[in-house]
């Protein structure tokens, strides 16, 4: 059993070093013949069989990888939609937070008003509160599990390589956020649901819940955020002045959570 599992996770860390995904007739040729092995009739039976089972384990990890690889790849926002203002139906599907000029969160899909247009499921949106006089807005409280109607415009993820920085198309693939964009002023914002009741959502609005619990109780106090990060898991929760503090201190490895 232990030489499965190893043989198993070997052949996901194989795909994993790939630049690209191998063809599905190789792989489906692949599995055939160990399968072959495995049930191969006569004396070598045995021996045949304890070399294919850690094979077979292995190539049907590499074909799980490659088949969540490409579930994946495939959720993506076609060039031709770049740049273009859509207006779309869904729901905050995390904590939002908060920035100077405004909120950022994530955001589920689940319509498109626009003929013929294909968006991710997942979208990481930015919300402004505006620079010109009529684009200015108050805060709104987004929360997650809200339904709401936006105007966005997206782009496809990107972000600096520099060797050994920060790879943030990385951390978006990792997530599952397959668009970036923001929301567009001067156009109609509307929450449509006050909660939509999913596992995820319920959990996520829990968090929230407590978050704001939290910064309710402690409101000047500076601390706030790191326990609502211990708390919740919600690193975002530390203002940037109090990251810093800890790169400068060497602790940062104590709240990376």
């Amino acid at each position: 059993m232990r030489i499965s599992i190893i043989a198993f996770a070997l052949g996901v860390g194989f795909i994993q070093m790939q630049e690209t995904l191998p063809e599905w007739p190789l792989v489906a040729g692949l599995l055939a013949m160990a399968f072959s092995l495995l049930l191969w009739p006569g004396r070598h039976r045995n021996v045949l069989g304890r070399v294919a089972s850690p094979l077979l384990c292995a190539l049907l990890g590499l074909a799980w990888a490659v088949l969540l690889a490409e579930y994946r790849l495939q959720d993506y926002l076609p060039a031709e939609w770049e740049g273009r203002d859509v207006q779309i139906v869904g729901v905050v599907a995390v904590l939002p937070h908060a920035f100077e000029r405004g909120e950022r969160f994530e955001f589920d899909v689940e319509s498109v008003d626009a003929p013929g247009a294909r968006l991710p499921q997942r979208i990481m949106l930015s919300w402004y509160h505006g620079v010109l006089e009529d684009e200015w807005r108050e805060k709104l409280a987004l929360r997650p599990g809200e339904r709401w109607r936006f105007t966005v415009r997206l782009k496809r993820p990107h972000g600096n390589a520099n060797p050994h920085g920060f790879d943030y198309e990385a951390w978006l693939f990792e997530r599952g956020l397959r668009a970036t964009g923001y929301v567009r002023p001067r156009a109609v914002a509307e929450r449509l649901d006050d909660f939509i009741l999913r596992p995820d959502y319920v959990i996520e609005r829990w968090r929230e819940r407590i978050r704001r619990s939290f910064f309710e109780v402690l409101p000047d106090a500076p601390y706030g955020g790191i326990l609502a990060a211990l708390a919740i898991g919600d690193e975002q929760a530390i203002p940037s002045d109090q990251w810093r503090l800890f790169r400068q201190t060497g602790v940062t490895h104590l709240m990376s959570i």
